[in-house]
């Protein structure tokens, strides 16, 4: 039994940092716990959220947190059918040939049944909690007060910007209110992995999908814990588990959507090894430029060249003048070294998780989405692990791993990129009179007199489409060599005279005596 019996006693625990009242070194994380519970369901998500952000909150408190996510108590069908009728102007009866009046699933802010439609087909229908936006909205407003004055009085909590983090937990939490935005990213998802026959994503029926209601496919499988339910599908252990990275990094590094919480709680195992992903109220998506960078990192730590992953994780970062860079290198070295000390202990996702988390203390900050990918990934290979305990991703992975780093890098891809560069530079100059006229404007309004003829101007544009054509053909050479240097790392077997690789490098060859050509002519135009 808990001596703290109350939640006065356990706040006060807290502040003090320091309980007598329960046994065990965990204690403190149980207090803070009891006490979002306590709060009721805005802060039970804001706890949900807190489990997934290890930059913001110790370790520890991110486990005992995660419990938050069972044992939820459900609220009468009453309700439940009220909501529905409400939604559709139907009967219950009329929408539905059956509807299981027991959840299947209960959380924070809605439950789940089980139900068959008029044309006999299994459903699961997700309903909102009666008047949780109301609680949620005006929990959310005295969070944001806290946030504003945590950041303005307590110094120690500037470094982790909890208006920031407030304002992200208020955007995901207004989203996740409104269930067809849970039910287009369900749409989009179904798209992005249609054919994939590793991942299953339920399907969505619109036409019983509202704000407060959402109607989906009903998928048989087992969860990842039911032994029995694993042999029954004949599951491969091993393979499943070499087939949940890679849905990770197709996610990831391909498509650049992601589920951000999957939990075992949110994975079921289907036949042929493959999985199906449910409740998609935290989703993370990843830039092509991000995608890129995270490619790179990842090889250079394949290659255990940590100088050159480090400036790719830096180049991911958001960093201030006051950051301390010098302290975050020395720690990454660390963490790599550690996560690498030997083969088979070596982590990706560890190394990644922890450079993210190391990031605060020296005011280097990772995007919400990047912090999100950081914990799923971890998440995703620690699931891998249970399933197939003597799992590691670098000696049972590294193959699929490898062949979708290499996919990142392809000449069509490369030069798509190129391109899109090239467009950018190109709108830059065409803008460029405009924002000239304007910055001289400002002079002339400082009373400085710039004089400049047009003649002269026109020259100077012509300088600057030569070099910046020379920029654009400079920057496809280096790429190139740098797309022939990680095709030829990743390419398996000797490479002879047309293998990919050096067909790179004879273009960038090709492509440097033309520049050199070029700039020779220019000069003697002069």
């Amino acid at each position: 039994m808990h001596k703290c019996v109350s939640v006065k006693c356990r706040i006060r625990c807290l502040i003090k940092r320091k309980c007598n009242c329960l046994p065990g070194k965990h204690s403190l994380p149980v207090h803070f716990r009891e006490i979002i519970e306590y709060l009721g369901p805005t802060f039970i998500k804001f706890g949900q959220l807190l489990s997934l952000r290890p930059d913001v909150i110790p370790e520890e408190y991110c486990t005992e947190l995660r419990k938050l996510q069972k044992e939820v108590p459900n609220f009468p069908f009453k309700e439940v059918r009220k909501i529905i009728e409400t939604e559709f102007n139907k009967p219950l009866q009329e929408i539905f040939s059956s509807f299981d009046k027991k959840p299947i699933a209960a959380a924070s802010i809605a439950q789940v049944h089980i139900a068959q439609l008029r044309n006999g087909k299994k459903v699961a229908v997700k309903v909102l909690r009666s008047n949780v936006q109301n609680v949620i909205e005006q929990d959310i407003r005295l969070m944001v007060k806290v946030a504003e004055l945590l950041e303005a009085h307590v110094q120690e909590t500037r470094p982790f910007r909890p208006k920031r983090f407030i304002q992200e937990f208020k955007d995901w939490t207004m989203k996740e209110l409104d269930f067809r935005n849970e039910a287009r990213i369900m749409d989009e998802m179904r798209v992005v992995f249609k054919n994939d026959k590793l991942l299953k994503i339920p399907k969505v029926y619109w036409s019983l999908t509202s704000k407060k209601v959402v109607t989906m496919e009903y998928i048989e499988g087992a969860h990842i814990n039911d032994t029995k339910g694993l042999q029954r599908l004949r599951i491969n252990r091993r393979k499943l588990a070499v087939n949940g990275i890679r849905i990770t990094v197709a996610q990831t590094l391909v498509h650049g959507i992601f589920h951000g919480d999957p939990h075992p709680g949110n994975i079921l195992v289907l036949q042929g090894n493959s999985f199906g992903f449910l409740d998609f109220g935290i989703i993370g998506r990843v830039t092509e430029r991000q995608r890129r960078k995270l490619s790179l990192y990842m090889i250079h730590l394949l290659q255990r060249d940590f100088d050159r992953a480090m400036i790719h994780i830096l180049d991911l970062a958001e960093t201030t003048d006051d950051s301390d860079l010098e302290g975050f290198k020395r720690k990454f070295i660390d963490i790599l070294a550690a996560c690498y000390g030997s083969v088979g202990n070596s982590s990706l996702s560890e190394a990644f998780f922890r450079a993210v988390i190391a990031g605060v203390p020296h005011r280097v900050y990772f995007p919400s989405d990047l912090v999100l990918l950081s914990k799923a990934f971890v998440t995703s290979e620690s699931v891998c692990r249970n399933i197939y305990p003597q799992f590691s991703i670098l000696t049972d992975a590294r193959e699929p791993v490898e062949k979708t780093l290499k996919q990142q890098f392809t000449p069509i891809k490369t030069m798509k990129n190129l391109i899109t560069n090239s467009l950018d530079y190109s709108e830059l100059v065409e803008d460029l009179p405009i924002h000239t006229s304007r910055v001289l404007k400002l002079i002339e309004k400082g009373n400085v007199n710039v004089t400049i003829s047009q003649k002269e101007f026109s020259g100077y544009m012509k300088e600057f489409h030569k070099v910046n054509n020379v920029r654009v053909i400079g920057t496809i050479i280096a790429a190139l060599i740098v797309a022939s240097g990680v095709t030829g790392f990743l390419q398996e077997g000797p490479m002879h005279m047309l293998s990919l690789s050096m067909i790179e490098l004879y273009l960038a060859l090709g492509l440097g005596v033309w520049l050199f050509m070029y700039m020779r002519n220019n000069r003697g135009e002069k």
